[in-house]
């Protein structure tokens, strides 16, 4: 705000008197009034040229959105700069019996698999809710069992292009009921590239029980497919009611100049320049967020979890801030790590 902005309630009560005297004066009172005048004009003059604590600098959108505790001004995958979403503003809309359907304007897109209401709305969160036999799946689907909720940027298979950075930053709170999958593992946030029957090239992981040695079921895990399927421990295991502050900031590119790095509660966990794509496939793609539990896609792996009393699975996001920027865009490479945690 600039310094030579004068609030009526930056000048004195006792000036406000002062005018309103002067209003009601006589004829013969004017050199009185004179005097009131002079005063008034040498107060409010001192109110206008005093500096601003500090100096004023100019303030980029970036600044004014970090600012408001949370306006959403969402966007689409390749559109640059902040974008944010405050789910209490976001209406989640009545579904057509298909996998999904946009919502937001159109900028976002709910994946389910393969009850179609496993995204909905709690207050200022989304709830992401999975239970692998209830309700049956419908005909739509292609799938036996229901095994997906996220939501995802839109447009699909946005495909990146080579030096492209991204910032993403949220919450994610395990439900008050959350029991550890010793038997399946499942993600949490990922990304892909687009490509049918390929892995995700970054990943948020909740592992399985002997999926690696020295590690219990329900770490995180920093999974980098694009570096030659690396898994990279968080010592972080989830518990009922818990919550995630998440930040993940990538530039999407090859050995030389790609870069990952990812915060949980505050504390870096990943920090490599690497590859983060694929070399057959070299570009960024879209993320996801919510529940991913694909072993679920088989009766076994179903039974598995019934058996441990794992009968569903839910978790709760809280409001999403991503930041997209091409090199040569304003502020490209600047630590943006602010603008987009959650605290």
């Amino acid at each position: 705000m600039s310094n030579l902005h004068v609030s009526c309630y930056e000048i004195p009560m006792f000036l406000i008197l002062a005018i309103t005297i002067f209003c009601s004066c006589a004829d013969e009172d004017i050199l009185v009034q004179d005097v009131f005048m002079q005063e008034i004009n040498q107060n409010i003059e001192e109110v206008i040229d005093t500096p601003a604590e500090g100096p004023v600098e100019p303030i980029d959108s970036d600044t004014i959105a970090e600012a408001d505790a949370c306006s959403t001004n969402g966007g689409l995958a390749g559109d640059t700069g902040l974008k944010t979403w405050c789910w209490e503003a976001v209406t989640i809309p009545e579904y057509s019996g298909s996998k999904g359907t946009s919502f937001s304007d159109g900028e976002l897109h709910i994946d389910s698999e393969c009850f179609e209401k496993q995204v909905s709305k709690a207050g200022n969160q989304l709830k992401f809710s999975l239970n692998p036999t209830y309700p049956a799946v419908e005909n739509w689907c292609s799938r036996d069992f229901n095994m997906r909720a996220e939501i995802r940027t839109k447009p699909w298979d946005i495909r990146h292009s080579k030096g492209t950075e991204e910032w993403f930053g949220w919450s994610y709170t395990f439900g008050s009921d959350y029991v550890i999958d010793k038997n399946n593992q499942w993600l949490f946030f990922q990304v892909h590239p687009g490509v049918t029957g390929e892995s995700p090239h970054t990943e948020l992981m909740i592992s399985k029980d002997g999926q690696f040695n020295g590690h219990d079921a329900g770490e995180i895990y920093v999974v980098n497919a694009a570096n030659g399927k690396e898994y990279q421990p968080t010592g972080i295991t989830p518990k009922a009611g818990g919550t995630l502050d998440i930040v993940v900031h990538a530039v999407w590119g090859d050995a030389s100049n790609g870069l990952l790095q990812v915060w949980i509660n505050g504390q870096k966990l990943y920090d490599r320049q690497v590859a983060t794509i694929y070399a057959a496939y070299p570009w960024g793609g879209n993320a996801k967020w919510g529940i991913y539990k694909w072993p679920w896609a088989n009766e076994s792996s179903v039974q598995k979890s019934l058996e441990q009393g794992v009968t569903h699975l839910e978790t709760y996001m809280g409001p999403l801030r991503m930041i997209t920027r091409k090199p040569g865009d304003t502020q490209y490479g600047e630590d943006s790590y602010s603008l987009v945690a959650t605290n």
